[in-house]
């Protein structure tokens, strides 16, 4: 289990509560913090489209975009988010 104290979306990092201890993570480069952040309002307002398959295609997409950066930065089944 990982516990994370701090500002995830920010430049500035957070720290991460784990078995070995306490570590610092080092913050988002600002594009990629701004397109991270872009593509989740997007997928927030996807939810709100009605045309069938429509809103998981969205989902999809923006999953496949942002993804492998928010896996960079928050990871683990059992994780905790404390801002």
């Amino acid at each position: 289990m990982y516990i994370i104290i701090g500002n995830i979306g920010s430049d500035a990092g957070y720290w991460v509560l784990d078995d070995t201890g306490l570590h610092h993570v080092g913050g988002w480069g600002t594009d990629s913090l701004l397109e991270v952040r872009a593509g989740l309002e997007v997928l927030k307002a996807s939810v709100h489209l009605k045309s069938p398959g429509l809103a998981d295609a969205v989902a999809e997409l923006v999953t496949k975009a942002i993804g492998p950066e928010l896996a960079k930065h928050v990871g683990g089944e059992r994780t905790v988010i404390i801002t």
